[in-house]
């Protein structure tokens, strides 16, 4: 089954298609916000991946993704900048976004745009609007391509680094990735994991115990059964 994936996609990202599907992908993904229609990270990783494979190369596979991120970073950035702001103005109040709330934006930008742009670059949701954000604050440009440009090349490198040592792992596992041999990987992770919960059911079953010193379960049950016309004894 797996093979046949590879097989089906191995058209679509041998060079030199595969370069511009990676880069396309992480320049729509920042530029325009679409994220969640075009899985950016996810055809770096599998780019990284048909690299280990022979059809790509590593390094273009890697500038081919942080290119594309830093272009794509930027149009979403100049998008924010020129159209965002006016947009937000004038209907923010339909989408509960008040003078006041744009007001402190700008503020969080001024003071901490440089690492959300940084640190934004590794969450998928932040990455497909934060740049455009930073935009529409009108944050300073050159900072923000300062710290878009690194995070870009960590997250570019990293990710196809990444997708070429899963493939490493699949050129060594791929004789046991069949029906058989997936559903008995299944069976195994499931059987491990009911055997951790049983031991820690059984560890906190003996943990109660031990906290339990002798003679109060039998104080507890009998002070319980001591009762006076429906009320506790007295001492």
């Amino acid at each position: 089954m797996v093979d046949r994936i590879i097989e089906f996609l191995r058209p679509y990202l041998s060079a030199p298609w595969g370069y511009f599907i990676v880069g396309a992908a992480t320049f729509l993904e920042n530029s325009v916000g679409a994220g969640v229609i075009v899985p950016g990270e996810t055809l770096v990783i599998i780019g990284g991946f048909y690299a280990r494979l022979g059809e790509l190369s590593l390094a273009w596979v890697a500038v081919a993704a942080c290119v594309g991120a830093i272009l794509g970073d930027n149009v979403g950035y100049l998008i924010g900048r020129r159209f965002g702001r006016g947009f937000l103005e004038r209907h923010g109040r339909r989408l509960f976004i008040t003078p006041e709330r744009l007001e402190r934006a700008d503020e969080y930008y001024r003071s901490h745009g440089g690492k959300t742009v940084f640190l934004g670059r590794f969450i998928p949701f932040v990455r497909s609007v934060g740049f455009i954000l930073a935009g529409v604050a009108h944050m300073r440009w050159r900072r923000f391509l300062m710290y878009d440009v690194a995070g870009s090349v960590v997250w570019g490198i990293g990710n196809a680094v990444l997708g070429y040592v899963i493939g490493a792992s699949y050129e060594r596992w791929k004789g046991y990735l069949t029906p058989v041999g997936l559903g008995v990987l299944v069976l195994l992770l499931a059987f491990i994991l009911w055997t951790r919960w049983r031991g820690r059911r059984r560890e906190a079953r003996r943990y109660a115990t031990e906290r339990l010193e002798p003679g109060q379960a039998t104080g507890a049950a009998g002070a319980a059964d001591l009762k006076v016309d429906g009320r506790p004894a007295d001492d």
